[in-house]
């Protein structure tokens, strides 16, 4: 039995006889706050963060002729990011074409020759190879090719550009950062003892700091490890309703205690 019950049970039992009616008042107000206290608000401060994000890289080393998007911009998936000068690629691979189309020739000229007797079967074998050598480059080069061009992998938000028109970029450097729209997580790092009643699916309040706004989420998944210094575990959530805010906000997030 609560505190709260103890010391409300002699006044009601000292209030009923003297006015029936107070005593059923008094009784009411005292099961409003053992309900009230019983409901326990607990809260973790927690940041918002892109669902998706990717720095989009160079396929190639070549010098940039294009990149018309600035940061803070939106792009929809496909939308060319950046543009390569291509020119030695595309006259090399026009070149390697027609060398296949010379030595596509020279093969079925030896296959006939071999068909009426007058070429042996090692020409043809040879004819054929190297047909299919210069084949394998036309297909090199075509690959090649296609990393002149950098497309956009989803529709997002550019979060930063790293180079600029008309400079040299190498394979593999970031040419620019990207948040994919419209996936915004919270990330709440919360007490490693929350583990014992939160779970996926729990509802719970987030009020973002800068907008004020105060928004509903859902618990997505807990991290598998808790931090064995600070004793805490990151709890990663998706909001639900409409908002304002954008990845790198803060805020409070508000849950419903066990």
């Amino acid at each position: 039995m609560s505190r709260l019950i103890r010391n409300t049970l002699p006044v009601l039992a000292m209030t009923l006889f003297s006015s029936p009616a107070l005593a059923l008042e008094t009784a009411g107000k005292a099961v409003e706050d053992i309900s009230s206290d019983a409901v326990q608000m607990l809260s973790a401060r927690g940041v918002l963060v892109a669902g998706q994000s990717a720095d989009i890289a160079a396929g190639m080393t070549g010098r940039l002729t294009s990149t018309p998007f600035k940061m803070g911009q939106y792009v929809k998936r496909g939308a060319v990011l950046a543009k390569f000068d291509c020119a030695r690629q595309k006259a090399e691979l026009n070149s390697k074409e027609a060398a296949h189309i010379t030595q596509s020739l020279k093969y079925e000229n030896q296959a006939e020759l071999f068909q009426m007797g007058a070429a042996g079967e090692l020409d043809v074998s040879i004819a054929k190879s190297e047909r299919d050598q210069i084949a394998a480059e036309v297909s090199s080069l075509k690959i090649a090719i296609k990393d002149c061009v950098v497309s956009a992998p989803f529709p997002g938000f550019i979060t930063a550009r790293h180079v600029d028109a008309y400079e040299s970029a190498q394979a593999g450097q970031p040419l620019y950062s990207i948040n994919r729209a419209g996936t915004t997580e919270i990330s709440v790092i919360a007490p490693s003892e929350w583990v014992g009643w939160v779970k996926a699916g729990a509802k719970f309040t987030f009020k973002v700091d800068e907008t004020g706004e105060s928004v509903g989420a859902r618990v997505q998944r807990l991290s598998a490890v808790v931090d064995p210094v600070s004793q805490t575990i990151e709890i990663t959530a998706q909001l639900t309703g409409k908002h304002s805010g954008r990845p790198g906000m803060s805020g409070i997030a508000e849950f419903v205690g066990p």
